[in-house]
């Protein structure tokens, strides 16, 4: 994690300066290579070395991926396919520790290993040959200084405060929800599975069939329908936290509205983040990427010293920072009314 979080970084400024698809191969190489240490290790640290290889290597289709999109699409276009994106990227995470599990049953540790080696050298394949290869702007440095034309820009700076806050509670809840349900609440493995699959479903479900909404009800309607289900989440958290309510389906229900609620602010306002600042989208995506997995693990690391197996400081963080996502979206929307007023005026 910590390889993958600072790389996420320097692929960013790398995607600007040498193009897309020569590093998002390279990674995929990287990748590659970490997972034939890891199938073959023979120590605790060839293993842990295949590993880092991994986290290195996963950054730059991680990053550059969305980037890509917005390369070759327009904004509205952009949002259909982020959302499928999105969608399946949940949708794999949550079933991935169960199909793990048979694998690791059924061929020990190694099987796992052997999965992600054929799936990285299958993604290096069809990079290769389907990626199309992008713009180079050559008059920039893959330096940790590129990243000041970003942090410089309040626009580039609210968007991705927005999309951040917008997707921390979510993960941070799958994180932690395993400590909650099964060691606190009682929940059986089987029982797990299915409250934290349907909340990845419902996700999946929404997002990968959000362009599909968008187009026919507008983007202010989806907008609108997204943050009602957020204000419903948070009515709902205050009274789980005030009645000190720890069920586990009432905990998943009302989790459920969050899942849906920041799917189309996320769709949306994530191809327009990334034309925040002209020739950084890398940079952006970077920030985005490395951002979320930090703040998310802070927040856990946080969480667990308060931790006292209830639901209350878990709902506590994950209400705040919907809070502070919804102040910091408001802060975007003022920026870009004040933006087309000016361009009106201009014009």
């Amino acid at each position: 994690m910590v390889a993958h979080c600072v790389t996420s970084l320097i692929v960013g400024s790398l995607g600007d300066r040498f193009g897309r698809k020569a590093i998002i191969v390279l990674g995929l190489i990287i990748f590659t290579a970490g997972s034939v240490f890891c199938v073959f290790a023979s120590t605790y640290w060839l293993l842990l070395l295949g590993r880092l290889l991994q986290g290195i290597g996963i950054s730059g289709p991680a990053v550059l991926s969305y980037v890509v999109i917005a390369d070759l699409y327009p904004v509205d276009k952009q949002q259909q396919f982020m959302g499928i994106l999105n969608g399946v990227i949940t949708f794999a995470m949550a079933f991935a520790p169960v199909i793990g599990s048979y694998v690791s049953l059924s061929f020990h540790w190694q099987g796992n290993f052997v999965v992600l080696l054929g799936m990285g050298f299958m993604c290096l394949v069809m990079a290769i040959l389907f990626i199309p290869a992008s713009k180079i702007y050559t008059s920039d440095s893959f330096s940790i200084k590129e990243y000041k034309v970003v942090l410089q820009s309040s626009k580039a700076v609210y968007y991705i405060f927005t999309i951040c806050f917008f997707l921390i509670p979510y993960w941070f809840f799958v994180g932690i929800s395993p400590i909650l349900y099964i060691k606190d609440l009682g929940v059986s493995l089987e029982m797990f599975g299915f409250y934290q699959g349907s909340m990845a479903l419902c996700f999946s479900v929404f997002s990968i069939s959000s362009s599909y909404f968008v187009k026919r009800l507008g983007q202010q309607a989806c907008l609108s329908f997204g943050f009602s289900m957020l204000i419903c989440f948070i009515m709902l958290i205050c009274i789980l936290i005030t009645l000190k309510i720890n069920n586990p389906l009432m905990i998943t229900l009302c989790m459920q509205f969050l899942a849906v609620g920041i799917i189309f602010p996320v769709n949306i306002l994530y191809p327009l983040s990334l034309e925040a600042v002209p020739h950084a989208k890398g940079k952006i995506s970077a920030l985005l990427t490395s951002s979320r997995l930090i703040l998310t693990a802070v927040c856990l690391q946080i969480v667990g010293y308060i931790y006292n197996g209830t639901f209350i400081p878990i709902g506590t963080t994950i209400g705040f920072f919907v809070a502070l996502a919804l102040f910091f979206c408001y802060q975007v929307f003022q920026i870009e009314r004040k933006s087309m007023s000016s361009n009106f005026k201009s014009n």
